[in-house]
């Protein structure tokens, strides 16, 4: 099962059958024009790459074949505290947002996100972030400065 990610758009296509988007790392994807959330999802892709807001990133969801499944727009904000709620998960607050995110220790990419979250914390610098429903923290980047 594919699992959503943030990525930073260098460049969309317009095809016959979808578009195609170069991301940063230079792979390519595409969202076909057949996908049932195509408009919303091209709207979200076309927004990311003319905002006024620099670098903004997206979270994709990306099969194997290269194609997109699903997207959502990033949130950033500054960490203000993480701290274990238990042995499986951190809770993580944020200075702007309500609620209280999580951070489960099983997540694939646990130690790059964890490390992040902190350094956001530590040196006060602003985070893209993507979570799920459950305020579960599926994905984050440091603002470029």
């Amino acid at each position: 099962m594919a699992m959503m990610k943030l990525y930073l758009i260098i460049e969309l296509r317009p095809t016959d059958q979808a578009m195609e988007i170069t991301l940063q790392s230079q792979k390519t994807v595409s969202l076909a024009k057949s996908h049932e959330s195509y408009e919303y999802m091209a709207k979200l892709l076309i927004n990311a790459v003319e905002s006024k807001r620099p670098r903004c990133p997206v979270g994709l969801e990306i099969s194997e074949e290269n194609e997109i499944l699903a997207a959502r727009y990033a949130d950033n904000d500054f960490v203000v505290r993480v701290v274990p709620e238990n042995e499986e998960t951190f809770k993580v607050w944020l200075r702007g947002h309500d609620g209280i995110f999580k951070l489960d220790r099983n997540h694939p990419s646990f130690d790059r996100i964890y490390t992040t979250i902190d350094t956001s914390g530590i040196d006060s610098r602003r985070i893209w972030f993507i979570a799920d429903r459950e305020l579960r923290i599926l994905d984050v980047l440091l603002v470029e400065a």
